[in-house]
């Protein structure tokens, strides 16, 4: 096989994946498993072959209902054999249920000539709807529908090999046909994603409330009904449930808000400090008139501040009695130099960039692109590195902790030394190009693989003051989730000159963390600026 031959996988790969997910959540697992799983294990193992490839087959589609006259697999020789076998051992059950949704299965012609009451100008929907209070006994009497069973052991299982609810096995598929290059990883380094089986079926039951808050607020029911005696508090006491029960409460919280329920918003918003819980209280109790509590939050946040937006909003609240959290982005826009160019064609950073080319400069529209670049290129060891215990399974693209804390409180020491190792640019420029050689085309969530990548990074290198460099991949790992993005939108380079420009065109505004981002990179002595864009009239 040639190198650009496509890759054809074995005709049971599915069969492959699943087994070979068994035995991994077996082997990592086992202080977890329960009778449910540990009888689901045994029961599918006894299966023939045939009936293990079509309840997958079945499993791994969406929907819990198929017609079994409309299966055909090339690789279950006799499908009706395989389906009284997985009907006989309970993984799948015949024309046993009465949801109308298996009406979904057939086409609306389908639906018509089986119903004399249906017309053919109905559309489907209609149809379905005046079907659902409908027996579905004379769809039964015609053929054979399945529904799966089992589905919450496999989905608990699934949950502990992914972390999550929902993990797709296609992600075996993507990385087996060459889709993604995904780093390789010490096995015999993996830990557990949970620490207990509670802390586990945290995570699944705050999937399925998720989903119920979703039904319940689109048939627009009074949602406060059905969220009594939650146990939030369990929730956030898991490290891995306390981040969905985090966003949930946001959610929940913003929903009672536009109702104008700012009580029950306030309730939700206290369970949780994530941004921007602690902006929305203020905003609540200051239009409550409640002034002393909501200066007491804004004090908080001027102290610890989450991120850049919630430093923005307590120091413009606090100075100037809550007035809007643009305020101080409007200031930096008024002192800003300006250029004036003709209505683009296109985008308005491209148009800039033409008139800095005609005026000797050159350069390009790098925003995060060079900043996260030389981060995943500079720090691709530490990422990577498998000893954090924050990498799970093979496939996972990049560390379970990256988005938090800890991912920076852990590794400090070396992170630190690894910039430390960077005594010269011509050191920093060798690291880079050793890594982006050596590893090219791997997924790295840092790293977007262009061909004008590394010479972009070392035309930066050599411009900007090393030690610049050094703090802001230092300040970029301290909260990865926010200080990955707001970088500047051109950098421009003439001989040894260069110069970073936000681009702002008359209605544009400043968000808090470009304000971050540029005033970090003053501090760093990075030369960088507010540029603004006006459009020139035409006589």
């Amino acid at each position: 096989m040639s190198k650009n031959d496509p890759i054809i996988l074995p005709q049971k790969y599915y069969l492959d994946y699943f087994n070979y997910l068994l035995e991994f959540v077996e082997r990592q697992y086992d202080h977890i498993l329960d009778q449910p799983e540990h009888l689901f294990y045994q029961s599918f193992r006894e299966l023939s072959e045939p009936a293990q490839c079509l309840y997958l087959r079945f499993s791994n589609r969406r929907g819990h209902y198929f017609r079994i006259n409309k299966i055909s697999y090339d690789e279950i020789p006799n499908v009706h054999e395989a389906k009284e076998e997985l009907m006989h051992q309970g993984f799948i059950q015949i024309n046993e249920s009465d949801d109308p949704t298996q009406f979904r299965l057939f086409t609306k012609q389908e639906l018509v000539n089986l119903y004399d009451f249906l017309h053919p100008g109905q559309r489907k929907a209609e149809i379905l709807m005046e079907l659902s209070e409908v027996d579905l006994q004379v769809i039964h009497e015609k053929e054979e529908v399945a529904e799966v069973l089992k589905n919450e052991e496999v989905d608990f299982i699934k949950l502990l090999f992914f972390g999550r609810r929902g993990g797709q096995m296609t992600d075996f598929v993507i990385r087996d046909v060459g889709n993604v290059k995904i780093e390789k990883l010490d096995e015999s380094k993996f830990k557990p994603w949970f620490e207990s089986r509670e802390e586990a079926l945290s995570v699944m039951h705050l999937s399925q409330l998720k989903k119920m808050i979703t039904e319940i607020q689109e048939a627009g029911l009074p949602l406060e009904d059905y969220l009594e005696e939650m146990p939030w508090e369990a929730w956030l006491s898991y490290p891995r449930s306390s981040e969905i029960a985090e966003k949930l409460l946001l959610d929940v919280g913003y929903h009672f808000e536009r109702m104008l329920r700012s009580d029950l918003a306030l309730y939700y918003y206290s369970h949780t400090d994530k941004s921007p819980a602690r902006e929305r209280k203020v905003r609540i109790l200051d239009k409550m008139d409640q002034k002393d509590d909501a200066i007491a939050i804004a004090n908080q946040m001027m102290e610890n501040p989450a991120n850049a937006s919630e430093l923005t909003f307590a120091t413009d609240f606090l100075n100037r009695k809550g007035i809007r959290i643009d305020r101080s982005m409007t200031r930096r826009l008024k002192k800003a130099p300006s250029i004036e160019i003709p209505p683009p064609d296109s985008t308005v950073e491209r148009a800039v960039l033409s008139y800095f080319y005609e005026e000797g400069w050159d350069g390009l529209h790098a925003e995060n692109y060079l900043w996260r670049g030389l981060f995943g290129l500079a720090f691709w060891n530490i990422i990577f590195d498998a000893d954090h215990g924050s990498f799970h399974h093979p496939l996972q693209r990049q560390p379970s902790d990256l988005n938090d804390s800890i991912f920076f409180e852990s590794r400090e020491t070396l992170l630190r030394e690894q910039l430390a190792k960077f005594r010269t640019r011509k050191q920093l420029i060798n690291h880079i190009t050793r890594f982006h050689n050596e590893k090219i085309g791997i997924a790295n969530r840092f790293v977007t693989w262009h061909e004008s990548l590394l010479h972009s990074l070392e035309i930066m290198i050599e411009r900007l003051p090393l030690a610049g460099l050094k703090k802001v991949l230092l300040e970029m790992s301290k909260n990865m989730k926010e200080n990955s993005a707001g970088f500047p939108d051109l950098f421009l380079w003439k001989e040894e000159d260069y110069q970073f420009y936000e681009v702002k065109s008359p209605n544009d505004h400043l968000s808090a963390q470009q304000l971050f981002w540029l005033d970090f990179l003053a501090s760093a002595k990075i030369k960088v600026d507010v540029l603004r864009v006006n459009f020139k009239t035409h006589q």
